[in-house]
């Protein structure tokens, strides 16, 4: 069947949906959280690396500017589609049900995989596998796209080549509503905590990662993992209060003498939103702390929608003189292509590297390589989840000179490390 026929037929199914107009074209994503509700579809290239190794780069690249095209121009108006980063397609469909959203991304899904570009050996094409989620009308879209992320994975490992779906995630019993996290603001509750960072040459403390945590009535202390996806979508009243407790917690410690600075972590709605609450919390901390002494990191489960706007954010930021890391690189989304489409100045490694070190993997080698890399392109590496002497004392042989972990220091309140500059 020709392509031509397919769009047809795939726009005929289209009209038969509810509020689907025939034709039509595909409306803008939305840049914050997904306030309109609905339903979220996230696409990507079955074996894609597989096409890159038998044909070549550029085929892929071609294979992925076609298929964005194609969806582009058969997504109805009023729902869009965004290319991450790392070649994958999200489809925001606002206003429709689970079902609805399945069955477009079923349509969808085969009019991509009818896609066809010439090759070193042929004519190119593949199949795509796609997950599928509903979003709740106060949910983040990072949150959405991590949710969608899950379920195709589900799909990927049935054998690809197909559309799984999965209905809300969350339960108002597990995870904070957005006044809970506004009232823990407010109250202090929420508060940032510091873990050294050493120069492993001479154990002199170089700066501080700040770290969110949250003290609950019982006294236990919560990791931001449960409540960072909220502070995404808190009003410009909350968004200060925290940047002032970031603040807050920074400015003793940059007086301290040897602390050359302090590292705050950043999301992909911080790099992709224009005016969301986290950029206005970025803002804060640059007219209140010296830029030349803060280091904002990437986190690796950041999802970049629109890498270009992010690539601006961060030659901005870089021109005042902030410092640009990527976090746990090595894993996940931290990886080469992001140290490539992005300039930054710190690697953190990975804690799964260090722990390897010293057995029967490849760690050492690998290691030794990015330091190789890194002094290639001007850029430090610091050694994350370091437990024991022995671990530093390999990674300071590597040529590593920096390290992070809980044998060098484990989180605490800025005032207990007050006037402890001098030694991790």
């Amino acid at each position: 069947m020709a392509q031509s026929d397919v769009l047809a037929m795939v726009r005929r199914g289209l009209a038969r949906l509810p509020g689907l107009g025939r034709g039509m074209a595909a409306g803008p994503g939305p840049t914050g959280a997904a306030s309109k509700g609905g339903a979220l579809g996230l696409l990507d290239v079955d074996d894609l690396k597989g096409l890159n190794a038998s044909s070549d780069f550029d085929t892929g690249d071609r294979l992925l500017n076609a298929i964005d095209d194609t969806l582009r121009r058969a997504l109805p108006k009023g729902l869009g589609v965004e290319r991450s980063e790392n070649g994958r397609f999200v489809l925001w469909l606002p206003g429709l049900g689970l079902d609805e959203a399945a069955a477009l991304t079923e349509r969808l899904r085969h009019l991509a995989a009818s896609v066809v570009v010439e090759g070193t050996t042929g004519l190119m094409a593949r199949t795509l596998s796609a997950g599928v989620v509903r979003i709740g009308t106060d949910e983040s879209r990072n949150r959405a796209v991590l949710h969608a992320d899950s379920v195709l994975a589900r799909a990927k490992a049935l054998g690809g080549n197909r559309t799984e779906t999965a209905r809300a995630i969350t339960s108002p019993s597990i995870l904070p509503t957005r006044a809970e996290v506004e009232a823990a603001i407010d109250s202090a509750a929420i508060e940032y905590h510091l873990q050294p960072i050493a120069d492993l040459r001479d154990r002199r403390v170089a700066g501080f990662e700040a770290l969110l945590r949250w003290r609950k009535d019982d006294g236990a202390l919560v990791g931001p993992a449960p409540f960072v996806d909220t502070l995404d979508r808190i009003p410009e009243a909350g968004s200060e209060r925290l940047a002032d407790l970031a603040c807050a917690a920074a400015r003793p410690l940059l007086a301290e003498d040897g602390i050359y600075y302090v590292t705050f972590n950043i999301t992909g709605a911080v790099l992709d939103g224009q005016n969301s609450p986290g950029c206005r919390w970025m803002r804060h901390l640059l007219d209140t702390l010296p830029p030349d002494r803060m280091v904002f990191e990437i986190v690796e489960t950041a999802i970049v929608v629109n890498p270009a706007r992010a690539a601006d954010l961060i030659d901005k930021l870089r021109a005042r003189g902030v410092r640009i890391a990527l976090d746990d690189f090595g894993t996940g989304l931290s990886n080469l292509e992001r140290l490539r489409r992005f300039p930054v100045d710190i690697l953190k490694i990975d804690r799964s590297f260090v722990d390897g070190l010293g057995g029967a993997g490849r760690e050492e080698a690998i290691l030794a390589s990015l330091v190789t890399l890194a002094q290639r392109l001007g850029t430090d590496i610091v050694a994350e989840g370091i437990e024991t002497e022995r671990q530093v004392e390999t990674v300071r042989d590597l040529g590593i000179h920096f390290g992070q972990g809980y044998h060098l220091g484990r989180p605490a309140r800025a005032v207990d490390w007050l006037g402890t500059g001098s030694d991790a």
